[in-house]
C-alpha cells in the first residue's frame, strides 16, 4: 500500500456508507481489510453535523490527550468504543481526509493511550487537534503522515492550534491567497507523489 491507496480509502470513506458510527454525522468511518492490514477510514466533513463539531474549536483539557479541539473531540467519543472494539487486538492504519484526518489523530491518541499504537496515520488535509504539545509527544513514536496541498487554508485552523507533527506540502496553490479549491481530497490525490 502506497499514500495514493490510503487516500483512495479517506476518499471510499465519504462515497460508502459507513461501516461504524453513525450515518449523516460527524462520527462515522468505513472499515477494510487491505493487503497492507487492517484500515479504518474516517469520513471529513460533507453534512451540517460535521460542520458544527468543525466550529466548536474551543480547547478542552483531556486526559492523557492535554488540550484539544472540542468538536473534534465530541465527534471522536460518540464511537470510540465502537471504533476501538472494531479494532480490537489488529494491527491498524487510521485514515482521513479534513475532519476525517483529524479524526484519525484522535483515534491514534486514544489507541496509544490504551496501549496499542496504530502501524500509522495518513491525514489528509487534517485540521488542528491539539492546543499543546501532549498530543505530539504521545505520538511521537507513531509514523504520522499529515499532507496539505496547495495553500488549502483549512490544516492552519484553528488559530492557536497546532499539529502533532509536522506537514508534507504537495502541491502549487490554486491562488495567491489561502484557497478552499486545495482542500478537496481529489485535488489533493492528484499531488501526492506517485509511489
Amino acid at each position: 500500500m502506497n499514500v495514493r491507496d490510503y487516500a483512495a480509502l479517506a476518499q471510499l470513506a465519504y462515497d460508502a456508507p459507513p461501516d461504524i458510527g453513525i450515518a449523516d454525522s460527524a462520527s462515522r468511518a468505513i472499515v477494510r481489510d487491505t493487503a497492507g492490514g487492517l484500515v479504518v477510514a474516517f469520513r471529513g466533513s460533507d453534512d451540517v453535523d460535521s460542520w458544527i463539531h468543525n466550529l466548536d474549536a474551543i480547547p478542552i483539557p483531556v486526559a492523557g490527550m492535554g488540550v484539544v479541539h472540542a468538536g473534534f473531540y465530541c465527534a471522536w467519543s460518540d464511537f470510540a468504543s465502537q471504533v476501538i472494539a472494531t479494532i480490537g487486538e489488529k494491527p491498524v492504519t487510521l485514515v482521513g481526509h479534513s475532519l476525517g484526518g483529524s479524526l484519525s489523530l484522535l483515534a491514534a491518541a486514544a489507541l496509544t493511550l490504551a496501549g496499542s499504537p496504530p502501524l500509522a496515520v495518513y491525514a489528509f488535509e487534517p485540521a488542528r487537534v491539539s492546543f499543546d504539545l501532549t498530543l505530539r509527544n504521545l505520538l511521537a513514536k507513531v509514523p504520522l503522515h499529515l499532507w496539505r496541498n496547495g495553500s488549502d487554508p483549512v490544516p492552519n485552523l484553528p488559530l492557536g492550534g497546532m499539529h502533532p507533527r509536522l506537514l508534507t506540502h504537495i502541491g502549487k496553490p490554486a491562488g495567491v491567497l489561502p484557497i478552499v479549491a486545495d482542500h478537496p481530497l481529489p485535488a489533493v490525490t492528484a499531488n501526492l507523489p506517485q509511489a
